[in-house]
């Protein structure tokens, strides 16, 4: 047990009544344990009411030593202890009291009655032991009568048939909306989130595949990866899913294998362009190089800044656009470009310029993502995509393009390789920069409609409950040689 728990949610972890406590004490930031019961067994639960009730979930408060359980006419008294206790979760609040409620009774009586069936149904797949199975049947029998059980198990088909039918109304609700009433989640989304985690939980159901919105809110609703009140009075309008530590460039074994390999002397002068926050910029001042640091933002400058102030490294700051360097010719050893020349006006102009700027010996190492030279249709796909996932986003240079640019410029590729790299959650990328509603609609639908060659060669699927595919990075070095 975690002595620094302050709640004990006792539950059974199938039930479509305890998934959404379970998440809902996670979310709120609240230190908590859980007991999870023997399938069937209330005997801790009688004990722990004393008496009064026998159904989960239970809560005791590990302070105070109170107990709390769902005894009022509104069956409710759970989520609503946790919302006093983390009121900023705004689990029920008034100004859509009425929606609410209605939201409740249809998850609580229309998907419920499906989805315990269909988990009941698969029974053998998740209870372990003889006794369980048989603390189980005589609940159910209890409840539902002799066979009930075998009948479910005899109709699983048109039980699941009619689970898929009972949520496809929150589809057209999500595509409107990033939750079931607004912008945060309710209770609502939480009981929505238990019913179709009961229905999952034997392992091979699935939710309907014309349904991708919500696919994609049950997995933001899985990993609490949304703004909270909290996070609004917590975090600056600069932050975001992308900045600080947590940011994609914040790993940077792509630059370190590809400067490593180049064997500079300490002492170059070295320029970073468009580098965001700074992760390239102080990983290479760590290393020994005269580094200047340059982004067409000066407030990224400054959080360029507040990194190498921690790191103890100096750097200099410039803001220019990147296809306009303004330093002499011939001035740096190396300028590196790291995942962010998507995003460019003008890519044949950057080249210039690097190559103009570069001294003689001197290398551009650039990494960014790209499609394969003989994919077309693929590069016009996804450049499609990105544009609605990020309105920053303007196209994907194909390897070739890249290098016919540094010959004509006078630049010779020594090296240019891709890796394919798994993205693992589509909703976490869509969260870095904050696609809206209405575009992440689109990009679900591109999804679902993507040509085979294109699903093919980005391995599009699902895993996990996550839309994943995988996608091409190319690093390209060229030198002044």
């Amino acid at each position: 047990m975690d002595s620094n728990a302050r709640l004990r949610l006792y539950q059974y972890a199938y039930s479509p009544f305890c998934i959404p406590i379970e998440m809902a004490l996670r979310h709120s930031g609240i230190p908590y344990e859980v007991v999870n019961l023997p399938t069937g067994d209330p005997a801790q639960i009688i004990r722990l009411t004393k008496g009064d009730c026998y159904q989960v979930p239970v809560i005791e408060d590990l302070f105070n030593h109170e107990v709390v359980y769902d005894k009022s006419p509104s069956g409710d008294d759970v989520p609503r202890f946790i919302e006093n206790l983390a009121p900023l979760m705004r689990l029920f609040p008034s100004e859509v009291d009425g929606l609410h409620r209605i939201f409740l009774h249809y998850i609580e009586n229309e998907c419920e009655s499906w989805s315990f069936k269909v988990c009941d149904a698969y029974a053998e797949n998740w209870i372990k032991t003889d006794l369980e199975r048989g603390l189980h049947r005589r609940h159910k029998e209890r409840k539902f009568g002799a066979g009930c059980l075998e009948a479910w198990s005899r109709d699983v088909v048109r039980l699941i048939e009619g689970f898929h039918h009972t949520v496809q109304p929150f589809e057209q609700i999500l595509a409107d909306r990033p939750f079931l009433t607004g912008e945060r989640p309710i209770y609502a989304d939480y009981a929505l989130c238990g019913v179709i985690g009961n229905f999952l939980y034997p392992g091979n159901t699935s939710l309907p595949e014309n349904c991708l919105m919500l696919e994609a809110w049950y997995t933001k609703m899985r990993a609490g990866n949304f703004r909270t009140q909290l996070d609004d009075i917590q975090l600056s309008p600069s932050d975001s899913a992308g900045d600080g530590k947590s940011h994609i460039l914040a790993d940077i074994a792509d630059i370190e294998k590809a400067v490593l390999e180049l064997k500079f002397r300490p002492g170059t002068y070295a320029l970073d362009v468009s580098g965001g926050n700074g992760h390239t910029a102080v990983y290479l001042a760590e290393k020994g190089f005269n580094v200047t640091a340059s982004d067409t933002s000066a407030d990224l400058l400054k959080e360029t800044a507040k990194l190498a102030a921690d790191k103890g490294v100096a750097i200099n700051f410039q803001a220019h656009p990147p296809d306009q360097l303004p330093y002499a010719d011939n001035t740096f050893g190396l300028i590196t470009c790291r995942v962010t020349a998507h995003h460019f006006n003008a890519p044949e102009a950057f080249i210039r310029e690097v190559a103009r700027t570069l001294k003689t010996y001197g290398y551009l190492v650039l990494i960014d993502g790209t499609v394969p030279d003989d994919h077309i249709e693929a590069n016009q796909w996804m450049n499609a995509l990105e544009r609605l996932r990020d309105p920053g986003h303007v196209k994907f240079i194909a390897p070739n393009q890249w290098r016919l640019w540094c010959q004509h410029y006078g630049l010779t590729v020594t090296r240019g390789t891709m890796e394919t790299l798994k993205m693992p959650d589509l909703n976490w990328y869509f969260n870095v920069v904050n696609t809206p509603t209405e575009n992440r609609k689109k990009v679900l639908e591109m999804l679902a409609k993507a040509p085979a060659p294109v699903r093919e060669l980005f391995k599009i699927g699902q895993e996990d409950g996550k839309i994943i595919w995988h996608w091409r990075r190319l690093t390209l070095i060229a030198g002044k040689i």
